[in-house]
């Protein structure tokens, strides 16, 4: 299992550093801060004699973007490298000549650049296609280009491109994070060793440490007017109009890409060119955006399409046969979509202060819009501990950490960029696909919960999930098991970001242990049981067909924790889960609590009372231990315990 520890996340001139401890070796890999300075080099190193052969710089990172340092903090080797795919957009048939890197580490020694058709277990002559020696003098520079002893040509099966290097003392930051990475994560783009403290190659992406600053000169024949679009997932339209996405285009061609043609397939059917022209040029190897029209079908309902780029700047795209694909949701109708945030945290967890900000910050901006989960499922020893197979199988690599409707896993106070509030907007943008309300009673004695859904489909053949959360508001306690860890005291309350600064020396909670701290949107129980949910099934659901579903959840029993849950600060959740185990809506609701005074009152006037109840609707001969629902001759009803 990954734990990750951000300390600061960047700001412009602001030093961040990420922990990564891998459980199953005990090691460590960190990020540490932001360089500000990248050194530009030209695109085209010159032309070969055929016309129609040139020279460029490529690689999954530009060279004019900020770099950030990884290591493991002491003494080791390290072995870092990207593969290059065969049948690659831009590399295939190319041939590489030089290999550029960055190594600033005063104490780097014994640099060497290779090449191999499957990741070496040893950097030798027996594992690899070649090995460069790098002169001790080339090393301390952002940008280092090393010739190959021989040119080599890509092969179809691809072929792995790296670097190894030795820290000898680790007395500086930059011998404590050598590795320089930027950009954004990729596959294939990121791929990392140690000789002691990381022995296994491990692909880093997806972790948000972004790409290898490493590039390839290759020589070939670069046909220009080249582009390609990545799979841009779902869009959804309102029936009889228009839809605005944004899709990601590369460019393969040396000529930068300002306007494109596409055309969108249904079915087999291709639509008619359409025109889309960018804000910003997209330079040779590198991604950029184009905002797209795509109007709804005819009927509602869902479709799989695909778009190709027929055209760049005018001219034929040479990758037209290469075809995006996406999903269009066409809808009769328009649904604000409740977002749900799901929080990996704990109290054993330092850095985790940062979640419980974040989610805070997402209550005050969203409101009722926020559906707030928090799991306190990282030490066991937390008194809100709840157990994984007490609620769905939502997994995480570390804390603090969140999804949103069960996406990618990302930060909870940062998100994926500076903002969760980002990430959040730009998720309750997406239409829902599903109405759901829900309600729920507690007895008296804060034991069971009934909770009542009714879930309504917008599109025919809607196969959903239902399930149940209850989540408590306010809880707080004196024993140790509610102190939450915090990490951030070690830092000035002034260096932190103004609401993190409470947790810094000289803010309110700046220690190492905080007490008194109320925890909001706290899971306490679900419709999980060992590891099933117990829900009832809603089964097909056809547009406008709507479902009522009944479940009866138990609350905490634990002492430390059932003593600390406020009866006007609990709620019940119900989340619709689609196919694909992603959340197309919630809804969120204050539970009523029964009155245990209640059915002496309505006994003492039993001419008043016209019969009792089930949940359901059954008429009862006679009130049973529960909750009873009570029908008044005046026609009004109520819930009450009956012990």
């Amino acid at each position: 299992m990954l734990y990750y520890f951000i300390i600061m996340k960047k700001q412009l001139l602001f030093l961040f550093a990420i922990m990564v401890a891998i459980s199953s070796y005990g090691q460590t890999l960190e990020k540490s801060y932001l360089r500000k300075a990248p050194l530009k080099a030209p695109l085209t190193n010159g032309a070969a004699t055929d016309a129609n052969v040139q020279q460029n710089w490529w690689g999954y990172v530009t060279n004019e973007t900020s770099k950030m340092g990884l290591g493991v903090k002491s003494a080791d080797t390290y072995h870092c490298a990207i593969f290059i795919p065969g049948n690659h957009a831009v590399a295939s048939g190319k041939t590489i000549k030089s290999v550029r890197f960055g190594l600033t580490a005063s104490h780097a020694t014994d640099a060497k650049v290779w090449l191999a058709s499957s990741l070496p277990s040893a950097i030798n002559e027996s594992n690899t296609l070649q090995i460069v020696d790098v002169s001790q003098k080339l090393l301390g520079k952002e940008s280092i280009d090393v010739e190959l002893n021989t040119p080599y040509a890509i092969p179809a099966e691809g072929v792995y491109v790296g670097y190894t290097f030795t820290i000898t003392s680790t007395t500086t930051q930059d011998d404590q994070y050598p590795i320089l990475v930027t950009g954004e994560d990729a596959p294939n783009a990121l791929l990392i060793r140690t000789d002691q403290q990381f022995p296994q190659w491990s692909d880093m992406n997806g972790y948000g440490y972004g790409s290898l600053f490493l590039q390839v000169l290759l020589e070939g024949e670069f046909v220009d007017n080249t582009a390609t679009a990545a799979d841009f997932g779902s869009v959804y339209a309102l029936l009889g109009e228009t839809a605005k996405a944004q899709i990601k285009v590369t460019n393969a061609g040396v000529t930068p890409i300002t306007n494109i043609d596409y055309t969108i397939t249904t079915d087999g059917v291709t639509s008619a060119e359409q025109h889309a022209v960018t804000t910003a040029p997209i330079a040779f190897s590198t991604s950029g955006l184009f905002e797209i029209t795509i109007p709804a079908d005819a009927t509602a309902g869902t479709k799989a399409k695909t778009l190709n780029i027929t055209k760049v700047n005018g001219n034929a795209n040479s990758k037209a046969d290469v075809a995006a694909k996406f999903t269009l949701y066409t809808l009769p109708e328009l649904v604000n979509r409740n977002v749900v945030v799901e929080e990996f945290t704990g109290t054993g967890c330092g850095w985790c202060p940062r979640g419980l900000v974040g989610m805070d910050n997402l209550r005050k901006a969203y409101g009722d819009r926020f559906v707030g989960i928090g799991l306190h499922q990282y030490n066991s020893g937390d008194a809100m501990y709840i157990a994984k197979n007490a609620y769905a199988s939502v997994s995480f690599q570390g804390a603090p950490s969140c999804r949103i409707d069960r996406g990618a896993e990302i930060d909870p106070y940062y998100g994926t960029n500076e903002s969760i509030l980002d990430d959040f907007a730009a998720e309750m943008a997406i239409p829902a696909l599903a109405k759901v309300n829900v309600s729920g009673t507690a007895d008296a004695d804060l034991t069971t919960v009934e909770a009542k859904a009714e879930v309504e489909a917008l599109l025919d053949n809607s196969k959903f999930t239902l399930e149940f959360v209850v989540i408590g508001d306010g809880l707080t306690g004196t024993t140790s098991t509610w102190n939450q860890s915090n990490y951030y005291y070690q830092y000035s309350a002034s260096e932190l970001p103004a609401d993190l600064s409470m947790f810094g020396t000289g803010g309110k909670y700046g220690k190492s242990s905080v007490s008194g701290w109320k925890f909001n949107d706290v899971a306490l129980c679900s419709s999980y049981v060992n590891g099933s949910n117990k829900a009832p099934a809603l089964g097909t659901l056809n547009a406008s067909e709507k479902k009522e579903a009944e479940y009866t959840l138990t609350l905490p029993t634990k002492t430390v924790l059932k003593n600390a849950l406020q009866s006007d600060q609990l709620y019940v959740i119900a989340l619709v889960v689609d196919q694909n185990k992603k959340i197309v809506n919630a809804a969120k609701t204050k539970i009523e609590v029964a009155d245990p005074s209640g059915i002496e009152t309505i006994e003492t006037a039993s001419s008043q009372v016209e019969g009792f109840y089930t949940l359901d609707g059954k008429r009862l001969s006679a009130p049973v231990k529960g909750m009873n629902v009570i029908k008044m001759s005046n026609g009004t009803t109520r819930k009450v315990v009956i012990r």
